[in-house]
C-alpha cells in the first residue's frame, strides 16, 4: 500500500503534463491515421506554448530509441508482447513505425499546420532581400522581424540561444526563458536578454539598440549598460557605448510598417537606410555633405521621389544612371 508522502521509486524520469501530451500526439501520428481535425488540434497545441514544442522534440528524440525495442508495435497497439513468427521478409519495425510517423507529420506539414520548425540544436539563418520586410518565428516562439537586405544567423541549443545580426536591422520579440538567456552579437556590440522586445540597427561603423519592452543588457568591449523600455544607446568608432537616451518609438519602429523616419539625422545614415529598400544602390560621392542634418519621413517605396525632392530643396545634385544613384554636392 502506498501512503501519502512516501516516494515510490519507479526508475523513470519525472513526466510533465506537456511530455505526456507530446507522447500521445506522437503515438497518434505513428498510427498513420489521417485526421484533419486532429492535425488542426495538434497545430494549436504546438503553438500554444514553447513548453509544448520542447516536449514534442524530447518525445521525437525518444522515439528514435523506442522504435528499436522488440514488440513495441504491440505495446503501442495495446496488444500483448508475444513475438509473432514471420514467414517472409517484411520491412523492419523501425521502418514501419517511423514511416507511419513521417507520413502523418508530412500530411500535417502539407496542410500548413506543422509549426514545430527546426530542432533546438539546429542553426538559425534568416535573411531578407532588398526592399523586403519579413517576420520569422523561431523554435521557442520568439519572433524576429528583419528590415530590407538584412540577415540574422545563430544557433539554438538546450543550453543557450545565440544570434548574430550580420547586416541590416532587426526587431526582436523574444520569448522569456530564464534557463536560456538570448544573446545577439552585432559587430563588437553584444545584447543579452531573458525575454523582451528590442530593435538593433547595424550601419557601417555604428550599432544602435532601442528597447520597447522589458530589460536589456548591452555590452561592448569592457563597457556595459542596462537599458529599459523607452531607452536607446549607440555604439560607434569613437565610443564603445554612448550615453543612454530616450527615443520616439513611433519613429524608430516605423520601418516595420514600411516607413523610414529620421529626426535631425545625418545624410549618411539616411542613405544607408535607403539602400536597404532602393531598387538601385544609392551612394554619396566624395565631397558630398554626408553630415548634413535632415528631418524626413517617407514610405520605402518612394525613395526616388524623396531624392528628387532633396535635389530641388537642398544644395545637392542627385544623378541616376542605369546602375546607381549618386548624390553630389551642388556647385
Amino acid at each position: 500500500m502506498k501512503t501519502r508522502g512516501t516516494p515510490v521509486p519507479t526508475g523513470l524520469p519525472d513526466i510533465t503534463a506537456p511530455d505526456a501530451e507530446a507522447s500521445a500526439w506522437l503515438v497518434h501520428f505513428a498510427s498513420g491515421r489521417h485526421d484533419p481535425a486532429k492535425e488542426q488540434a495538434f497545430a494549436a497545441w504546438l503553438d500554444a506554448s514553447p513548453d509544448h514544442r520542447a516536449a514534442f522534440r524530447r518525445a521525437s528524440q525518444l522515439w528514435d530509441g523506442i522504435a528499436e525495442i522488440d514488440g513495441i508495435e504491440h505495446m503501442l497497439a495495446g496488444q500483448d508482447t508475444v513475438r509473432i513468427p514471420r514467414q517472409q521478409r517484411t520491412p523492419s519495425r523501425r521502418g514501419l513505425l517511423l514511416g507511419g510517423l513521417a507520413a502523418s507529420l508530412a500530411c500535417a506539414a502539407g496542410t500548413g499546420l506543422l509549426l514545430l520548425g527546426p530542432s533546438a540544436s539546429d542553426p538559425v539563418s534568416f535573411s531578407t532581400a532588398r526592399g523586403e520586410i519579413r517576420t520569422f518565428t523561431l523554435t521557442d516562439g520568439s519572433k524576429i522581424t528583419l528590415g530590407g537586405a538584412s540577415r540574422v544567423e545563430g544557433l539554438f541549443s538546450d543550453a543557450a540561444r545565440d544570434l548574430r545580426l550580420v547586416n541590416g536591422n532587426a526587431y526582436f520579440d523574444i520569448a522569456r526563458d530564464e534557463r536560456r538567456p538570448l544573446s545577439v552579437n552585432a559587430g563588437r556590440v553584444r545584447v543579452r536578454v531573458l525575454g523582451t522586445r528590442f530593435d538593433i540597427r547595424k550601419r557601417t561603423g555604428q550599432v544602435s539598440v532601442a528597447v520597447e519592452h522589458g530589460h536589456v543588457r548591452v555590452m561592448a568591449d569592457a563597457a556595459a549598460r542596462d537599458l529599459r523600455a523607452g531607452e536607446r544607446i549607440v555604439s560607434d568608432a569613437a565610443l564603445p557605448l554612448g550615453e543612454v537616451g530616450t527615443f520616439d518609438a513611433d519613429r524608430v519602429f516605423s520601418w516595420r510598417t514600411g516607413r523610414l523616419s529620421f529626426v535631425d539625422a545625418p545624410l549618411r545614415d539616411i542613405v544607408a537606410d535607403m539602400n536597404q529598400y532602393s531598387d538601385l544602390p544609392v551612394r554619396l560621392a566624395p565631397g558630398a555633405p554626408a553630415e548634413m542634418r535632415l528631418t524626413l519621413s517617407f514610405p520605402v517605396g518612394q525613395i526616388g521621389q524623396v531624392l528628387a525632392g532633396l535635389d530641388a530643396a537642398y544644395p545637392l545634385d542627385v544623378r541616376e544612371s542605369d546602375t546607381e544613384i549618386v548624390i553630389f554636392a551642388s556647385r
